[in-house]
């Protein structure tokens, strides 16, 4: 049949143009999930709109009930059932066995770019799963007050963890509770050594692990981050003196009033000592580059 008449035929089938569209949409995962399997640091699983990956995935969806860390205070937890798909057998599909790699992260990226990185370790421990509706037929989304914000939307996807049962997991709130999840990709340890400078000495090292997990989810440094604040945030901290700078990471809201900017969800000794090996790490980073602070 002339290729023309095929076309001609799609349009004509709202059956066909169903397919058509499911058939495209499974490209953007396979795809990528190819490229993925033979370069794990340089590639990434683009999702699909919710409601899609259901039945791209070929995973039965489950409603799972989940102290929501958002909405719950430690006197008065409150628990939401979500619908969604178990993320480690959607990772394999993906992945293969090498998002279980003991030195492998696999990394979450929401629409505004905040970067979300938990170990293939605890997700191997803990049960998590990609939701992307309510059990209820309620609202897709919560509220932060963290953030200072009200109705977020979660969708397309939003990682639950079965916390109920897990004192680890209700101790770290909502931390790696990623929403609005539309990539996935894995990285490697190794794939951090441009974020070092040469001969980082122990406190150079908890200064990098304090900003790798407090201010490189929204931030980026030589490229590697978040994607929510484009400007590097080594020529970013240029511009504040190490007294201003602690001041605004140790809480943001009242320099700022409004600001998204959360502060550090830590106890007071906890985030003065946390702060400090940030602003000093920032400083050897300044240091180590020239033209990192234009003159």
């Amino acid at each position: 049949m002339p290729v023309n008449f095929f076309k001609k035929d799609v349009r004509r089938s709202a059956d066909n143009v169903r397919l058509w569209a499911a058939v495209r949409a499974w490209l953007s995962i396979i795809l990528p999930a190819a490229a993925t399997l033979s370069s794990v640091a340089a590639s990434a699983i683009e999702l699909p709109e919710s409601g899609q990956l259901e039945s791209l995935s070929d995973v039965a969806r489950q409603s799972i009930g989940v102290i929501e860390p958002h909405e719950s205070t430690e006197a008065q937890p409150v628990i939401v059932n979500y619908v969604g798909l178990p993320l480690d057998v959607l990772l394999t599909r993906w992945f293969g066995e090498s998002w279980k790699a003991p030195d492998t992260e696999v990394v979450f990226f929401a629409r505004d770019g905040y970067r979300s990185s938990i170990t293939g370790e605890r997700l191997q421990r803990f049960r998590a799963y990609l939701a992307f509706a309510r059990a209820d037929g309620a609202a897709f989304e919560i509220d932060n007050p963290a953030q200072n914000q009200k109705g977020v939307a979660l969708g397309p996807y939003y990682l639950v963890w079965d916390n109920r049962a897990a004192p680890e997991l209700l101790r770290q709130g909502g931390n790696g509770w990623p929403y609005q999840v539309t990539r996935i990709k894995l990285r490697k340890a190794a794939d951090d050594q441009v974020l070092l400078p040469n001969n980082a000495d122990a406190r150079l090292m908890l200064g990098y692990a304090a900003t790798r997990e407090y201010c490189l989810t929204c931030h980026r440094i030589h490229g590697l981050g978040g994607e929510k604040y484009k400007e590097d945030l080594v020529r970013a901290a240029c511009r504040w003196s190490d007294a201003d700078l602690q001041a605004w990471i140790g809480n943001p809201g009242r320099i700022r009033p409004g600001t998204t900017m959360p502060p550090l969800a830590l106890s007071v000794a906890q985030r003065n000592d946390v702060i400090v090996n940030i602003v000093h790490y920032l400083d050897a980073m300044k240091s180590a580059d020239a033209t990192a602070c234009p003159r």
